[in-house]
C-alpha cells in the first residue's frame, strides 16, 4: 500500500486571525497541549505526548509589550508504549506579527543550544479554550511537510474527534488518513506524568 501524499493546507489562519483568536499568543501560554496525532508515523508508538507552554521570565513579557519582545517556552515530554520516556530540553518560542517559530533545543551535555528555528503555520485554533476543538499546526521541516494536532484534553471523545477531522478536511484540505494517533490510555489522569493541571476549566 502506497503512502498518502501529504500536501500543504488549502487554507490557513491569517496572522491577524491567529493573534486575535490567541489573544496575542496568550492563549497558547500557561496551558498544557496534549498531542492527539501527527503526520509522522513515528508517533504511533507513543502513549503520552504533551507540551507545556509558558512565557519565559527571561523576556519582557508584559502584556503591553510588542510580540517580538516576548519569549515563549515549550517543555515537551513523550512516553512510548514500551515505557521509554524522553523529557526534552526547553524549546524557545518566538513571535512577531507575521511569524511564529519554535527553536529545537539540542543538549550537548556541557550546554544546550537552539541554533535554528522552525516556522509554524497555524491552521486551526480552539475558540475560548474549547476542549472539543483541535489546534492544528503545519510546518515544513527540512523539506518534509508535517502536521500536528493538539487539544486541551488528551481524552477527546471519538465522535468529537471525527467531527474535527471532517472539519479539517472540508475547510483546510487536510485529510485524516495522513495522521498517526498517540495511543493515550483511556484512564489517563491529568498530571500523572508530571504536567501541571493548569488548563482552563470550562
Amino acid at each position: 500500500m502506497s503512502k498518502p501524499v501529504i500536501t500543504v493546507p488549502t487554507k490557513t489562519m491569517t496572522w491577524e486571525e491567529f493573534y486575535e483568536k490567541t489573544d496575542n499568543a496568550n492563549k497558547l501560554m500557561d496551558r498544557v497541549w496534549y498531542c492527539l496525532a501527527v503526520s509522522d508515523p513515528g508517533v504511533a508508538k507513543q502513549k503520552v505526548f504533551w507540551e507545556h507552554w509558558y512565557w519565559s521570565d527571561k523576556g519582557d513579557n508584559n502584556d503591553d509589550k510588542e510580540l517580538n519582545n516576548k519569549l515563549g517556552q515549550n517543555h515537551t515530554l513523550t512516553i512510548e508504549t514500551d515505557g521509554k520516556e524522553v523529557d526534552y530540553p526547553i524549546w524557545p518560542v518566538k513571535f512577531d506579527k507575521t511569524m511564529f517559530k519554535m527553536y529545537p533545543a539540542i543538549d550537548l551535555k556541557c550546554m544546550i543550544i537552539a541554533p535554528f528555528g522552525i516556522g509554524m503555520t497555524p491552521v486551526q485554533f480552539p475558540t475560548d479554550d474549547s476542549r472539543t476543538e483541535f489546534r492544528v499546526d503545519f510546518a515544513n521541516v527540512m523539506g518534509k511537510k508535517m502536521y500536528f494536532i493538539f487539544a486541551l484534553d488528551p481524552l477527546m471523545a471519538e465522535e468529537t474527534k471525527s467531527a474535527c477531522y471532517e472539519k479539517l478536511e472540508t475547510e483546510h484540505g487536510v485529510k485524516k488518513e495522513w495522521f498517526h494517533e498517540i495511543q493515550w490510555e483511556k484512564g489517563y489522569q491529568i498530571g500523572s506524568t508530571g504536567e501541571p493541571d493548569i488548563n482552563p476549566k470550562k
